[in-house]
């Protein structure tokens, strides 16, 4: 490597920092939540969301009856990271906003009223958690709406 790239390179990672300032909001060691079973295209699993006590989203829990499995990891994973940026402020708006409607396998309907066809994973749980954590006014700017 050139020393002008090294150089470059070291510049880079000098300007990619994380903001220290958002301070992480640990819930409480006793949560209000709840644990919903879903089967979306053959895969089934528990989604379990656990709350802050004035009722807003602080962690997100989805596993997977096929442990060990690429798709179980990917959704610890996604989730965990989820959970972070809601104990850090992100706003559940932002990722109901960014993944519900996401579409890739597994997909189909599913057993849930409110939701009746999932186009994939996080869709339903995206779209289940806008449904239970915010507002109608939210929930139809965002185009999710109940089903039933």
């Amino acid at each position: 490597m050139a020393r002008t790239d090294v150089a470059s390179a070291q510049r880079r990672r000098q300007l990619i920092r994380m903001d220290q300032g958002a301070a992480r909001k640990h819930p409480p060691r006793r949560r209000r939540g709840y644990t919903v079973r879903f089967d979306i295209g053959g895969v089934a699993g528990h989604l379990t969301t656990n709350a802050y006590p004035d009722g807003t989203l602080g962690e997100i829990w989805v596993s997977i009856d096929q442990q060990g499995s690429p798709l179980s990891g990917f959704l610890d994973s996604l989730f965990a990271a989820v959970s972070l940026g809601l104990q850090h402020g992100v706003p559940l708006e932002s990722y109901v906003a960014k993944y519900a409607g996401a579409q890739f396998e597994p997909r189909g309907p599913v057993p849930d009223p409110d939701i009746g066809y999932a186009h994939s994973l996080p869709d339903y749980v995206f779209r289940r958690l806008a449904l239970d954590y915010l507002d109608a006014k939210t929930c139809a700017r965002l185009g999710i709406r109940s089903e039933a």
